[in-house]
């Protein structure tokens, strides 16, 4: 799930929202999201929906099944 973490800190760039804004939302601390978004740890599957429905993206997207 290597691709993963790539992909929310693209998103949350162009985006122009927060990491802080991310945790705050899925009320986890900023650790938690670093290790997450550098794929040292993987969110609970039920997490990773809750990101895709704050970025409005796909789990598809997220997983890099596609562009």
């Amino acid at each position: 799930m290597k691709i993963f973490g790539e992909r929310v800190k693209q998103e949350l760039e162009a985006q122009d929202k927060k990491q802080k804004d991310l945790c705050e939302y899925l009320n986890v601390n900023k650790s938690t999201l670093s290790a997450w978004l550098n794929d040292t740890n993987e969110p609970p599957m039920k997490t990773i929906k809750e990101i895709a429905i704050f970025l409005d993206t796909s789990l598809d997207y997220l997983f890099g099944i596609k562009d």
